[in-house]
């Protein structure tokens, strides 16, 4: 009886085959390798990184899985040790799209075109409540705290109870929506 799970093992026996040949230098079977194993890791990637990331990050996992071919010990199962080459990757993704979202600013200039879009009827007070219309009550603080009363994220932050990060986080999503209302 032929069972997924019979299935899977078969596939795995066949990744581990393809690549111990291509370690012993036939490239055709190590080609048939990347090909097989690629679908396997755009999955993983797929799982917790936006499409573009994925793919880059893709990329890096064949680029690692190719210079650490030589550490593939032949006597355990070649999964478990792709799969760390992999995440070890993803986790690197992640690590740098955090780093780039913590370090981006919001420009308030960004924050008056948006402003600047909106009619001129009314006063400034209603045009500004439209802009905040749909905004979550935390992020509407935030703005109004750094783009109103002039605090920086830190500070804006301490009063919050938050980290200074988390607030520029905040702050970046909510201008985000505003641009997308408008």
């Amino acid at each position: 009886m032929v069972t997924s799970k019979n299935l899977y093992f078969d596939k795995y026996q066949e990744l581990t085959a393809l690549f111990r040949a291509g370690l012993d230098g036939d490239a055709v079977s190590y080609n048939c390798f990347l090909q097989a194993v690629t679908p396997i890791m755009r999955r993983i990637a797929c799982r917790k990184l936006s499409p573009t990331d994925a793919e880059d990050t893709l990329q890096e996992i064949l680029i690692s899985i190719h210079k650490a071919r030589h550490t593939y010990d032949g006597k355990r199962p070649i999964m478990p040790w792709l799969l760390a080459i992999a995440q070890f990757r993803i986790n690197d993704a992640l690590r740098k799209a955090y780093a780039a979202s913590s370090r981006e600013m919001i420009d308030i200039h960004e924050l008056a075109e948006v402003l600047s879009d909106v009619t001129e009827t009314g006063s400034s007070s209603e045009s500004v409540n439209v802009l905040l219309e749909n905004i979550p009550e935390r992020e509407q603080r935030i703005l109004t705290m750094m783009h109103v009363e002039g605090y920086t994220a830190e500070e804006t932050g301490l009063k919050l109870g938050m980290k200074a990060s988390a607030v520029k986080v905040a702050a970046h999503r909510a201008v985000k929506k505003i641009r997308e209302k408008f």
